[in-house]
């Protein structure tokens, strides 16, 4: 993409987010200033100049003495006016992000030890069915609507419980993406809805079609995109609250405060399937780590500490960690960049501590 061009969709862009009432989206919520980027050039106020080096993925950071939204172009594809309401409501996601560092908000999930969570067939199968009940409880309409959307908070408050039970309280960190990334994937289609409904529309069935899929019941980052939005449609549609003081130590769930209801025990069927899909992912990654140890055969020692990600593209197995897009190392004052694929050993039971790094032979 040229400069003209991009100068174009980001004009396009502008116009668009002005015509948004971000107040009616959250109290408080306003626009801030975005960039649209490509590998050399990105386009900032409408101006074109050089892409500056600390510009990575689509984001929220500073720049010029400010929070911005930053959009990455060289994936996005513009087809039509859809395509660019679309990249809109992303912006907002960004924005949003924004709005949470400049309110305070710390509730930010642990990436590292997220890495860690358990994964038991049991537990598969209680994340299985409440992401079914989260589903269906995005295509709740008409009469008895606040009822039945109350109900399945319920439901979803006593697996909630379970899941905290059964992962020692690692699904904590569930309830903080769906707060951060969650809620902000909800001002994104709050913000759809204003410039194009029908396309909200879709749009949260798409929701619902990648939340129920076997896919994401490993990816936990990813699936917390899809469970936070369509929680907070479902408080919306039981009458409850979604915005809140973003200063709050609480997660969004936990701010909720529903009472369980009483729960059906996991069906033989239930936990049979959870058991297959438990066991695929595990030879998947099998494979995949054996993989990336043939790739990189050769071993450096690196007593180090990880100061810097991209959360999406990381895997722990045991203790080897992969990273595929960008990792960041620290030792005696000294940074690492590591960009593309890299195997790493973790040392035991550590989240952050580095013990060596892989590489392909000469």
């Amino acid at each position: 993409m040229d400069g003209n061009r991009l100068k174009e969709v980001w004009q396009a862009l502008d116009d668009r987010l002005a015509g948004i009432d971000f107040e009616a989206i959250w109290p408080g919520f306003s626009p801030v200033d975005f960039a649209l980027y490509t590998p050399l050039i990105m386009c900032f106020k409408g101006q074109i100049s050089d892409k500056p080096a600390s510009f990575m993925g689509n984001t929220a950071l500073e720049h010029e003495g400010s929070c911005i939204a930053i959009w990455d172009m060289s994936y996005t594809v513009l087809e039509d006016g859809e395509s660019l309401d679309r990249l809109a409501a992303n912006l907002v996601h960004e924005m949003f992000h924004a709005f949470q560092h400049r309110q305070g908000d710390r509730r930010f999930a642990k990436d590292l030890e997220l890495l860690l969570y358990p994964r038991d067939h049991t537990l598969t199968a209680w994340t299985a069915r409440e992401s079914g009940i989260l589903a269906e409880s995005a295509l709740y309409q008409g009469e008895g609507l606040k009822e039945r959307a109350l109900e399945s908070l319920s439901l979803v408050a006593a697996i909630r419980e379970q899941k905290m039970r059964l992962s020692g309280g690692a699904a904590i960190n569930e309830f903080r993406v769906e707060t951060t990334e969650g809620l902000a994937e909800y001002a994104g289609y709050r913000s759809l809805c204003q410039l194009d409904a029908k396309l909200a529309a879709g749009q949260l069935t798409r929701y619902r079609d990648q939340l129920i899929k076997g896919d994401y019941l490993f990816d936990i980052r990813r699936r917390c995109y899809f469970s936070g939005i369509l929680l907070a449609v479902a408080v919306d549609k039981a009458g409850l609250p979604v915005a809140h003081d973003l200063r709050s130590e609480k997660t969004f769930w936990e701010l909720l405060d529903v009472l369980p209801e009483p729960l059906e025990p996991l069906s033989a069927e239930e936990l049979s399937l959870a058991a297959s899909l438990t066991a695929v992912e595990r030879e998947r990654r099998a494979i995949l780590l054996a993989d990336f140890r043939r790739r990189f055969p050769q071993k450096r020692p690196l007593k180090a500490t990880i100061v810097g990600y991209d959360p999406m593209n990381l895997t722990r197995i045991d203790d080897f960690l992969i990273s595929t897009h960008i990792l960041m190392t620290e030792e005696g004052g000294s940074r690492e960049t590591f960009t593309g694929p890299h195997l790493f050993l973790m040392e035991a039971g550590e989240e952050q501590r580095v013990e060596a790094v892989f590489f392909e032979r000469p």
